[in-house]
């Protein structure tokens, strides 16, 4: 065993939908809201409870393939005629690899699927989906700057006017039920919704197990790299090199396994920064940088609540912090960091190198191996960890090559399913960043 006990699913994605929420102040908390109502509806109608815990993690998650701002806008408009399509097929295609999102992400593929399109589809659309649509536009309703008891008119009235072709007339009359108590909105806007929500699903959760975990911090890397084409396949790269260097290190199997897990998780919390600053051509200002910088940080505060997993957190989040101290985002010495995020970060500059970014094309093995014993020889890497990665520098490139190469299939199958193309490989653009603002790989 790695984890000393199994780690609470929900736990996990309440956290992704915290680190998701936090792109824009529009959606501050639009996830946990719809997460909410829907649970809420679906006990008023007497569902399942798996149903009701079901509808939970779907309307944490429920916007988890939206690939940028502009698309996020058109999904604030409670009226939006726009296609919604791309961004639920984009989700199904994310999640339902999972064994325990089979349902959920079924639910999301058509959670914006309109009642009185829902007949005759085949296959048939889940009712789950047009009630966790229904939640998602009464969220789209509230006002967040005005008192929320004063809004219940004007939304229950714009729900009731849509019964019958946008929402299911059952749906909305259990929803018309609940609007009347003063409680459900008071907990819709609660700042303790977080634990409101927990507490709803005491009785019926999920668990996961060694091979569940590492499958699930797996899709959780898809997830993050997938969202920009530069960085497709990199947290595999990073979770595959690293393993294999903690093994030529003397670390155990089950060390590896955890070294492995930190790889696919170090960059997630990537998910709290928007995608056109990850995937910006030109050079990045300050204000951005600091943006991207904050990205370690909302690592740790998203693997924070997960008890058993802190050796795992400790090595993901401190993946750019420098023996020098001159990292991020704690500005932590050869003191305080442990060799398990010591190898994490040799293994993220090791494959960052090899990769092409906005602002420069791949690097080749000799530039490479150069900027690595650098790196060491200014007590920025550790240098007994690069002593080793330079020794076995060809087989654990193999190791990584084969690891992206299955992660770009992985991408490109992604992108097919949701109708976008292949991006082809980005020249060097004329104007790299300015040395201050340029990562130190």
């Amino acid at each position: 065993m790695f984890i000393p006990r199994p780690v609470n699913l929900l736990d996990f994605v309440v956290s992704i939908a915290s680190a998701i929420d936090h792109i824009d102040a529009r959606i501050a908390n639009h996830h946990k809201r719809v997460a909410y109502i829907a649970n809420q509806i679906a006990r008023e109608l007497g569902a399942p409870q798996k149903t009701q815990y079901d509808l939970v993690i779907a309307g944490l998650l429920h916007d988890i393939g939206v690939l940028s701002l502009h698309e996020r806008n058109h999904l604030l408009e409670f009226d939006d005629s726009s296609d919604n399509n791309r961004h639920c097929e984009a989700s199904y295609q994310l999640l339902n690899k999972f064994r325990y999102f089979s349902d959920v992400s079924t639910i999301i593929r058509h959670h914006h699927t309109e009642h009185h399109h829902r007949c005759g589809m085949e296959p048939p659309v889940p009712m789950e989906s047009v009630l966790l649509f229904l939640a998602d536009r009464i969220d789209v309703l509230i006002d967040k700057d005005q008192p929320i008891l004063e809004q219940v008119d004007r939304i229950v009235a714009a729900v009731a006017r849509n019964s019958g072709s946008k929402f299911d007339p059952d749906q909305v009359d259990a929803f018309t039920e609940l609007a009347w108590r003063e409680s459900f909105w008071l907990d819709v806007m609660s700042p303790t919704l977080e634990q409101i929500l927990v507490s709803n699903c005491r009785n019926y959760s999920v668990e996961l197990d060694n091979d569940d975990l590492l499958d699930f911090a797996e899709l959780l890397a898809h997830v993050i790299d997938f969202r920009c084409h530069f960085t497709a396949t990199h947290s595999s790269g990073v979770a595959t090199a690293a393993s294999v260097l903690a093994n030529l290190m003397g670390f155990s199997e089950t060390e590896c396994q955890k070294v492995k897990v930190a790889g696919y998780l170090h960059d997630v919390g990537k998910l709290a920064i928007p995608i056109e600053i990850l995937e910006k051509n030109a050079g990045l200002n300050s204000a951005e940088f600091r943006v991207i910088k904050s990205h370690a940080y909302y690592t740790y505060r998203i693997l924070e609540p997960l008890q058993g997993l802190e050796e795992i957190r400790t090595w993901a989040a401190m993946h750019h912090e420098r023996l020098d101290g001159n990292g991020y985002p704690g500005r932590c010495t050869a003191l305080t960091i442990p060799l398990g995020a010591r190898i994490i970060a040799a293994a993220d500059v090791f494959t960052a190198l090899l990769e092409t970014r906005p602002y420069r094309a791949a690097l080749g093995k000799a530039e490479v191996r150069s900027k690595l014993a650098d790196m060491a020889h200014r007590n920025i890497l550790d240098r007994k960890v690069v002593a080793v990665l330079l020794s076995n520098f060809d087989s654990i490139d193999a190791y990584r090559i084969h690891a992206q190469h299955a992660a770009h299939r992985e991408y490109v199958l992604f992108r097919v399913s949701i109708g976008l193309p292949i991006p082809g490989q980005q020249a060097r653009p004329t104007k790299p960043f300015g040395l201050s603002l340029q990562p130190a790989w």
